[in-house]
């Protein structure tokens, strides 16, 4: 994605902005930017615009960023009505352009915007969105005031993206140390209270991030797991059908047979049988290993010797 960084060592220059309803049917005419970067902040459903090329969808609480000498061109008629606050300033100091984030990079001093984003604090920026209106159109008269807002409005744009992407990463980290302890610990009663109690989390809150980071609920990958383990066990014990549900902590067989076929298509003895020839009399699971990797490996004839 394209960066672009300023150098705020003089404040940005403030040239026009408003606020656009459309209707539905409404597409937006080929513009061209010179001089001045143009911010459009997404209020209400969606518009489709192509910017330099690239298609682009500026949706309620996005950003989209035009920056000096690009064009921009709705791609299609909007099929609901739609709003978006627009906004054109000039830099004053250097702009340029950066390929990736740097990871020293010094606020303080420049802000860095992407082409597109989405906020991570939807309501304070839709906020200082109304606020930036108000200050722009009353300041007429002192352009000063006006461009040290539309610097500020700016700024806090970058710092919103800059936690954006930056909670990402900490999200995710968080969701992988989840899913590490649920494999290191899949011999076990499994519950979501219990793991969240193991990372100091609210259960409620622990499985709405799992939820937004991963697109699955927690209790989905936990199921997913245990129909791993009891993959592995089919493949290398000769434990029956109904103690590898009980060990792999399924309490009603029904449930684990038909959860079984839906996540692999086959019965738990027909999977069996499909696999005859990686079968390797060991029903202990070592958690130092991911068990669906393993279960993948063994799925395709190699020895269990050969894995680790």
């Amino acid at each position: 994605m394209k960066l672009m960084a300023y150098d705020m060592s003089r404040p940005l220059k403030f040239i026009q902005s408003g606020h656009f309803s459309s209707g539905i049917g409404w597409q937006h005419l080929p513009s061209t930017r010179k001089a001045d970067t143009e911010i459009l902040v997404g209020t209400k459903n969606a518009i489709s615009l192509e910017v330099m090329g690239e298609p682009v969808t500026l949706s309620a609480g996005n950003a989209l960023c035009v920056f000096p000498g690009e064009s921009m061109v709705g791609t299609s008629p909007t099929t609901q009505n739609a709003e978006f606050t627009w906004l054109h300033f000039v830099n004053q100091s250097p702009l340029s352009q950066i390929d990736t984030y740097p990871q020293d990079f010094k606020q303080s001093t420049s802000l860095i915007l992407p082409r597109v984003f989405k906020f991570n604090d939807p309501n304070r920026i839709l906020a200082l969105t109304a606020q930036l209106l108000d200050a722009t159109h009353t300041s007429e008269n002192n352009l000063v005031s006006a461009n040290y807002f539309v610097s500020f409005f700016i700024s806090e744009l970058a710092q919103d993206y800059f936690q954006g992407i930056h909670q990402s990463s900490y999200d995710e980290g968080i969701v992988n140390r989840v899913k590490e302890w649920i494999r290191a610990n899949i011999n076990t009663d499994l519950k979501v209270k219990d793991i969240a109690s193991q990372f100091n989390m609210n259960k409620d809150y622990m499985a709405r991030l799992f939820k937004r980071v991963t697109g699955t609920t927690i209790k989905t990958y936990i199921n997913q797991s245990k129909i791993n383990l009891a993959r592995y066990l089919l493949l290398t014990s000769d434990l029956s059908v109904a103690e590898i549900a009980q060990r792999c902590f399924f309490y009603d067989y029904k449930y684990f047979f038909r959860l079984f076929k839906k996540e692999t298509s086959l019965t738990p003895l027909k999977y069996r049988n499909t696999f005859t020839n990686t079968f390797l009399n060991n029903p202990n699971v070592d958690p130092g290993y991911d068990v669906g990797k393993v279960v993948a490996l063994l799925e395709k004839g190699i020895k269990k010797s050969s894995l680790y």
